[in-house]
Formats: structure tokens, sequence, C-alpha cells
């Protein structure tokens, strides 16, 4: 099936390069599980969804959550959502009725979920996770583009970024209803909170972090992010207060960027693979997570995994090659694992102007769920 590299740089260690020979296992539920042999510092097992592509039609997708309390993983496939069992593998629900999907984000303190979807508009769809259904809808006037978003359980409120209208609509998580927008100085991607009621978001045309008031949505502060360009990914250290960008500068590199939140100064840059769109940091190991699309070989994605040694400084501990087109990513805190989404087939595309390294095109109905964990 598939082979990959793990490469380790730990302080003390000597650099090791680990092969990892995945082995088909017995089917679980809808999904056939794929699990590698035992090696050193990281484990992959890579799930086949089988029936996914007759649960979500010919549907794209682009971010992936967890649930850690409820073990339980949410897929948008454009018109749907599909729910998968974080421990069997095993597709619970698929949740219908919504159109344009890119992201999901859960209060479970409320049993509410929030998806971003668009209509053409943006719309923005509640959920009731114990019923996993569709249970209301916001139109924000004048909002477009609804993409990624997240929830800050401080606020308790949900931050839907509309990036086309470059702003992000604000819903209480209790009630369901929007309470206000914030107005950014360009285009919002990925945001995280910070624990104190502060959120920070990439402004990816601009190359800025914009941190905002999540009560007041005042804007606090703005810096550039170079060297990150293009910034998409971004996860925090809340206790260290340290910012993690997974960065595009250009079609054949990317960068992980670590800005100390407090100053807006840029501690640590390290290279990266191509298209990286996930960025994940657990603060019970120290370690930060960049899901790449391409590791650079046109072939695999590429998922790197850096070690904060201190709050200024990171080793990379391993470099994990994984299904073409694994971009975004999401953290469970419990078993710290992390998961990403992509295809196992992809049809070639010869290189063109506006895509010179000829992105492969998905074939849906291979679609995967991967989790990495140690």
């Amino acid at each position: 099936m598939h082979s990959g590299n793990l490469g380790s740089n730990l302080v003390g260690c000597p650099p090791v390069i680990v092969d990892l020979v995945l082995r088909p296992q017995a089917a679980v539920g809808a999904v056939k599980i794929l699990a590698a042999q035992a090696v050193p510092l990281i484990d992959a097992i890579i799930r086949l969804g089988q029936d996914i592509v007759l649960l979500g039609g010919e549907g794209g997708w682009d971010y992936v959550t967890v649930d850690p309390g409820a073990k339980r993983i949410y897929i948008p496939r454009s018109e749907d959502i599909q729910v998968v069992d974080e421990v069997s593998g095993k597709i619970v629900a698929d949740i219908t009725g919504m159109k344009g999907l890119h992201g999901v984000a859960v209060a479970p303190e409320f049993g509410r979920g929030f998806a971003t979807g668009n209509d053409p508009d943006a719309e923005i769809y509640l959920l009731d996770l114990k019923a996993m259904k569709v249970t209301g809808k916001l139109t924000p006037a004048g909002a477009k583009g609804s993409d990624s978003l997240a929830y800050d359980p401080k606020s308790k409120r949900a931050f839907i970024n509309t990036a086309a209208s470059n702003n992000a609509q604000v819903v209480d998580a209790a009630s369901g209803q929007m309470v206000g927008t914030v107005t950014f100085p360009g285009r919002p991607e990925a945001a995280v909170p910070d624990g104190k009621g502060n959120m920070f978001v990439n402004i990816v045309d601009k190359d800025q972090v914009v941190e905002y008031d999540a009560k007041t949505f005042a804007i606090k502060n703005t810096w550039s992010s170079a060297p990150c360009i293009r910034g998409y990914g971004i996860a925090m250290d809340t206790a260290h207060r340290r910012l993690f960008l997974a960065c595009q500068p250009s079609p054949t590199s990317g960068v992980f960027v670590v800005m100390n939140a407090d100053t807006g100064k840029v501690v640590a840059s390290m290279p990266i693979g191509i298209g990286s769109d996930g960025a994940a940091f657990d603060p019970a190991t120290g370690d930060a997570f960049a899901t790449c699309r391409d590791s650079g070989d046109g072939k695999n994605g590429a998922t790197y995994v850096f070690h904060e040694d201190s709050p200024d400084k990171y080793s990379k501990i391993a470099e994990v090659k994984t299904i073409y087109g694994a971009r975004t990513v999401a953290l469970d805190s419990k078993t710290h694992h992390i998961f990403s989404i992509a295809t196992e087939q992809n049809e070639p595309v010869a290189p063109t102007e506006k895509n010179p390294t000829g992105r492969p095109r998905p074939v849906p109905s291979s679609f995967m769920v991967v989790e990495i964990g140690r």
C-alpha cells in the first residue's frame, strides 16, 4: 500500500529514518483498517472509507474536526457531514441538508455544533450533536465565503470566518443567535482562541496575524507574519503564548513559523512541505504539527512534527509521509493523535501556468482519514 519516512533529530539523538510499511487488517464497520508496523516515535494508522463516496457523492472536503470527549470525527463533504467513530472507524451518521460546506466546530457543553456553508452566500448551519441533524441556519447579511471557524470556550462563542467579505460572524453557542461581526484588514483564514478571551487569526492576503477581543470584537494587535507568507493553519501554546503558523510562501515551498503572541515577534521558522493548510499543538507532549498536501515529490503528502524544547527553540522529530493532499489537521487532546483527510488515488494533471506543479486531481471514491500518533 503506502510507505513513508520518519525523520528524527531529537536533542542528543542521531537522525533516524524509518520506513512505514502498512498492512491491511480486517474491516471494522463501514471502514477498512490499515495499521502500521511498530516504529520508533510515531505510528501511522490509515483508515480507508470504503463507503464514503456513497455517503458524500462526488463532494469535496476541506477541514476535519475531532470531538475528543465524544470520540467523533466530523468531515464536511460539500453537502453533508460524515461523522466517524474515532475508536471503531465506523461511520455513525451522515448529516445532510447543507450546501457549500467547509468546516465544523463543536461546543460540547451545549450539545451544539456549527458548520460553515455557502448557498451561494455565507451560511452558518446549527447542529444538534446528539441527534446528529441540522436544527437551524443563519444567513448573515452581506457575508460571503463562509470558510474556517473556531469555538472559544472562554467566551462561549463561535467565530465563523467569512473570507470573501473580510470579516467574521459571531454566534452565541448557548442560544445559537448571531451577536456581532468582526471586521478584518483582509481575508481571514484559520483562527485560534488563547483561553483568555482573545482570538488570533491569519490574514492570508496581507501576511498578517490579527488579535481581537472575543467579547468586544475590537482589534487589539495587527502584526506582520513574515517570513510566513500566505498563512493558513494556526495553533497556539496558550501556556507559553506562542502561535504556530502553517504558511504557503510559494507553489513549491512551505514554512512553519512560531510567533510570540504578546509581541508579534517571530521566534522560530522551519521549512516544511508544499500546501500546508493545518497546524496543531499538543500541550501535553509539547509537539507541534504541520500537515502538507505535497511532500515535494508530487506523489505523497507529509506531516511534520516539531518538539517545543523551549518556547523559542524547536526540534524536528518526525516527517511522516502520508497520502497526497492530506493538508488540514485536527488534534485529539486526550489520545494525542492527529487526523487528516485526503484521497488515496489521484489522477495526474499536466502542469499549467496556474498549476505549475501539476497538482493531481483527487478521486473521491478513495477518500481516507489518516491518523498519526505515538
